[in-house]
């Protein structure tokens, strides 16, 4: 597999062709998913009506098995609250997805009567709404950090208690592998075929020419193995570790094991990539703050070895913007970079003169597996307690994901053309959703505040202080964590009763 920007003009004429395909087949393979103007046009009046309706009543169940019923909905007008506006109307012919895409959103509609339209979501338009009992939109989707605020504002639906939505199915239950959005029975938001967290699963790329110059392993090999755990990671980082400029001072010219997309995350991906919990729930839903022990704090310890700045770790300057780490690892002056691939943070790197490839996060040390973290600015969707047609919401949410499936492979095909260099790199980017993992910790952050001290403390300990001993600071704050963690419980279930205000703060 070439370099990205090598296959720019190949993706060109791949896109052309396809466009050109398209026009000659009436919107692509599915006959209910375009109304074809053109031969519509080129037929007696007489058969225009009767046609189209035809094919749109068969076409779920000519499409296989497991397709949801056909209903007509009336011409409902399904609002989305989406910031992201390329999930739902990227523009036409910009690429095979985005005309997948278009090409789903016209087959709901068509199939089932409906109007999907886009809003530009608003928090506080939202909440504001929801206090008026007024109708915000069928559905939101937002970075999965916002949802915990909406919890606590009682503004979301059990989304288990939507009439025609089946959580259970394949197409749902394959993209919600974390299932941090679940507690006590409840589901409040979810990841979705057309919602997809997979480009915010965290991965590491390595440089190839640094392995090379090294004599390392083969990555990939390591992963296939079972063999690509923490140890053998730090004992890569410290390998690559070079004083470039020969002046005896390691800085900011120099080169060193690991780079990252933000400095704040990389302690805590690398912790759940451990195998350890921030916060562990109880059969009974009991939570407990899960850093006090022996593993946790071996783990803490060693990710400060594997994230000190100035040694394994990329020493940004003073002042320096985040994606002075990137530029760091696009000059090989990192072995690995860490993070997610989403939201354009790390594209600097598919235009990088040295060859590059992905693998998941490495093996800590209570685990068998790889566990990579879902990052919580992943998409995830939900929706609001004052849709009153939830019975719509759910067989358009269902139509939605059924028909989404036929995109996946598009993805990834696009991924390969534009962003990777080898095929071991795309079988890691297909495992990713497999390995996806979070923790109730970035949910409990957002709706009380002893939670977010509990989860900060990884990050304090583990990469910015790295002089504070783990064990100490968990003993300070272990308790007042674990009563947050009580209330959070009441939160979550919807019970938590916010006390009166004292005299003095009526007075304000």
């Amino acid at each position: 597999m070439a370099k990205g920007k090598q296959w720019a003009w190949l993706l060109s004429a791949v896109l052309l062709i396809s466009v050109i395909a398209s026009g000659c087949t009436g919107g692509g393979g599915d006959a209910g998913a375009d109304p074809a103007p053109e031969p519509a046009d080129s037929q007696p009046a007489e058969e225009t009506p009767t046609e189209p309706a035809e094919e749109t009543a068969e076409e779920p169940s000519a499409e296989g098995d497991g397709a949801p019923p056909v209903q007509d909905l009336g011409g409902y007008k399904f609002v989305v609250a989406d910031n992201n506006a390329n999930r739902w109307f990227p523009p036409e012919g910009s690429s095979d997805l985005a005309n997948a895409i278009l090409e789903r959103i016209r087959w709901v509609e068509e199939t089932y009567n409906v109007k999907i339209e886009l809003r530009k979501h608003s928090e506080e338009e939202f909440s504001a709404a929801v206090l008026a009992g007024d109708k915000y939109a069928d559905i939101i989707v937002t970075p999965t950090w916002e949802l915990g605020r909406h919890i606590n504002g009682k503004r979301l639906v059990d989304m288990n208690t939507i009439p025609n939505l089946q959580l259970d199915n394949a197409y749902w239950k394959e993209y919600n592998t974390s299932n941090l959005l679940t507690y006590d029975d409840r589901t409040f938001g979810v990841a979705a075929p057309f919602a997809n967290q997979g480009d915010e699963v965290w991965v590491l790329a390595f440089n190839k020419s640094i392995v090379e110059e090294l004599g390392l392993e083969n990555p990939y090999d390591l992963v296939a193995n079972k063999q690509w755990t923490f140890e053998k990671m730090l004992e890569m980082e410290q390998a690559a570790k070079r004083d470039a400029n020969g002046d005896g001072v390691m800085d900011s010219n120099d080169r060193y094991g690991l780079a990252t997309g933000h400095d704040w995350d990389i302690a805590v991906a690398l912790y759940l990539a451990s195998g350890n919990k921030i916060i562990e729930t109880a059969s009974d839903g009991k939570l407990t703050y899960a850093v006090n022990t022996p593993k946790a704090f071996e783990t803490i310890d060693m990710i400060k070895k594997m994230t000190k700045r100035g040694d394994t770790f990329f020493p940004k300057n003073e002042g320096e913007d985040m994606d002075a780490y990137v530029k760091a690892f696009v000059e090989g002056k990192a072995l690995f970079l860490a993070y997610s691939r989403g939201r354009g943070v790390i594209d600097p790197i598919y235009e990088m003169e040295d060859d590059f490839g992905f693998v998941p996060m490495p093996m800590g040390n209570n685990t068998d597996d790889y566990l990579s973290w879902v990052s919580h600015d992943a998409p995830s969707m939900a929706v609001p307690v004052t849709n009153k047609d939830l019975d719509k919401t759910g067989l358009i949410l269902e139509a939605l994901a059924w028909k989404a499936q036929q995109e996946e492979q598009i993805r990834l095909d696009e991924i390969a053309f534009t962003q990777l260099r080898d095929d071991e790199s795309l079988e890691i980017i297909k495992q990713l959703k497999n390995y996806g993992v979070s923790d109730l910790a970035f949910i409990g952050q957002q709706m009380q505040g002893n939670v977010h001290q509990g989860l900060a403390l990884i990050p304090n300990v583990g990469f910015y202080d790295q002089n504070l001993e783990p064990a100490s600071q968990v003993a300070e704050i272990e308790e007042a964590v674990n009563l947050g963690l009580e209330e959070l419980v009441l939160r979550l279930k919807g019970e938590f009763v916010e006390p009166e205000p004292k005299p003095e703060e009526k007075k304000e």
